[in-house]
């Protein structure tokens, strides 16, 4: 799962496409259902953002995220580890300054 309000992750990975940090929505893509095998052969496709288009990615945009798991999982931000499962994550109008 990946929440973000921006397309690129780094390295050029366009992992939610039509992210747009000015629409006060956080567009997330979540990948289930997925084999390690499938995985291998999808990911490439995520530098074009072609990956949205896989039948095991889902794509959905808010303002509000609640992340719940069964056992606590990382939760990174920008690279770096934030917290664990479950977490809130609210997109806050004007919150970032970005010059």
């Amino acid at each position: 799962m990946a929440i973000a309000n921006i397309p690129n992750y780094g390295g050029g990975i366009k992992i939610c496409p039509e992210a747009c940090y000015n629409d006060e929505l956080f567009d997330i893509c979540i990948v289930h259902d997925l084999t390690k095998w499938e995985l291998l052969r999808t990911f490439p496709k995520a530098y074009k953002g072609k990956h949205v288009h896989h039948p095991s990615v889902t794509m959905i945009r808010g303002k509000q995220v609640d992340v719940t798991t069964e056992w606590p999982v990382l939760v990174q931000g920008d690279g770096e580890i934030l917290t664990k499962t479950p977490v809130n994550v609210t997109i806050e109008k004007n919150a970032l300054l970005i010059i």
